[in-house]
């Protein structure tokens, strides 16, 4: 029975060995983008706390700042539609690439967590303009970065809006451990390149989250950035990160919050919208009939008409 256990305890040590050397045996696959390829006339990069950002801006001289923030794979580019309308009437926009997607550098000593992202993007703002408020609108885990900046300095926010806002709650990410495993991260990497990141995994995500095929230049938007240098690292980087409950801490948040949801998201359900929408002090909830996980971008006259309708209830 003892020689039967030390066996296959030395077969299981032996397994693990050899699962941890195959992840070094292959090489990593280089993914062909570059750092930093302006995509944009009003694509800028700046340095913030050792971190390079890209952002850009509209309308630079408006009364009311609103400040635009992606979700997961996703850019300024997300914005196309929004950050125009948001100009037209009046408003500065600043849209940012947080680090490790769009043209913002991979920084793998960054810390990803919404409160650290929340730091960084307040300091952004701070070098852009120290003396506005804002007005803060996030998508998807975009969501739970300007609901972190909200919580850390509500008296510069005027308001929060999150489009299938995704917030970090009690119990979610308790495996997030296991990544700091080296092997097991860089089998992550090579799962990346070969895998998640191929046109075939990138366009099916684009049509789940969309809730319909997405178009060439929808892909193009999405697959470039992903293909720089380090994209596959910063996703390991991710993949550590073990968030703090934001959620209970929403509870007390006095701010007008807005939230637009798609009534088929399948990403970011909509009972997570009721239920923010039960938390909050001071919300509404918008609910997009048909839509899925990217509102303003699949439904942009919609989205853009609630949003610049609540904005402007809070002048």
């Amino acid at each position: 029975m003892i020689r039967g256990l030390k066996l296959i305890g030395l077969v299981v040590i032996g397994l693990l060995i050899i699962l941890s050397i195959i992840p070094y045996l292959l090489p990593l696959q280089e993914l062909p983008g570059k750092e930093f390829e302006p995509l944009y006339d009003s694509s800028a990069v700046l340095a913030v706390e050792g971190v390079k950002l890209h952002y850009r801006q509209w309308a630079e001289d408006g009364a009311e700042g609103v400040f635009l923030v992606h979700g997961f794979s996703g850019s300024t580019f997300s914005w196309r539609y929004t950050a125009p309308a948001l100009a037209e009437e009046g408003y500065r926009v600043i849209a940012v690439d947080l680090p490790g997607f769009g043209l913002s550098e991979r920084n793998l000593n960054f810390s990803p967590t919404a409160d650290h992202r929340a730091e960084l993007l307040w300091s952004l703002l701070e070098s852009l303009d120290s003396g506005s408020d804002w007005h803060l609108v996030g998508h998807s885990m975009g969501g739970g970065v300007v609901a972190a900046m909200a919580l850390q300095r509500p008296d510069q926010v005027q308001s929060v809006t999150l489009a299938a806002g995704a917030i970090p709650a009690a119990g979610r990410g308790r495996s997030s451990w296991i990544f700091h495993y080296p092997p097991l991260g860089r089998a992550v990497r090579h799962l990346a390149t070969r895998v998640l990141l191929s046109e075939e995994n990138v366009e099916r995500a684009l049509a789940s989250a969309y809730g319909r095929a997405p178009t060439k230049d929808e892909f193009e938007g999405y697959y470039r950035p992903l293909l720089i240098k380090d994209s596959d690292a910063a996703l390991v980087e991710m993949l550590k990160t073990r968030e703090r409950d934001l959620l209970s801490d929403l509870a007390d948040l006095q701010t007008p919050v807005l939230l637009i949801w798609g009534e088929e998201d399948e990403w970011v359900r909509l009972e997570e919208g009721y239920k923010l929408n039960s938390l909050l002090k001071r919300a509404e909830l918008v609910v997009l009939e048909g839509e899925g996980h990217c509102p303003m971008e699949t439904a942009p006259l919609e989205f853009n008409s609630s949003l610049l309708r609540f904005l402007a209830e809070q002048r």
